[in-house]
């Protein structure tokens, strides 16, 4: 499994394992119909942070809240949840990486009436090619 893959999952069962408030509900992707709140993985993207001899990249991956619109302030508890389970956080063993930072922290109201939306976006420097 490459990088970029291989931190999104590590990501999420993180967020899984230290955030019961979510109940399990973290996906790669947006679903229709999951119960408030949950958690998806929002769009990524790396730099090439390469050296002579170390084939790296510093990765930017975004986190996504949801909740519904009357549930702000518990919106607000989920994204500092999440923030502490990620920040200073490197699982070694899945990926040569250096701990992730926060770089981007946001609370707003979705554009659809109904939900909030709170946005995490974290930094991580990994190696390009993670564990098969």
């Amino acid at each position: 499994m490459r990088a970029g893959r291989t931190l999104r999952r590590i990501v999420m069962d993180r967020i899984i394992a230290h955030v019961p408030d979510l109940g399990g509900r973290v996906f790669d992707m947006a679903t229709k119909g999951v119960d408030h709140p949950y958690a998806t993985l929002g769009p990524s993207y790396w730099v090439d942070d390469s050296t002579e001899c170390i084939d790296a990249r510093e990765t930017t991956l975004q986190v996504d809240l949801w909740h519904d619109s009357s549930s702000k302030g518990e919106l607000e508890d989920l994204v500092d949840d999440v923030t502490a389970a990620l920040k200073g956080w490197a699982d070694t063993v899945s990926l040569t990486m250096h701990p992730v930072e926060i770089s981007l922290v946001q609370i707003m109201d979705d554009p659809d009436g109904v939900s909030v939306h709170g946005v995490i976006q974290i930094e991580a420097m990994v190696e390009a090619d993670g564990n098969p």
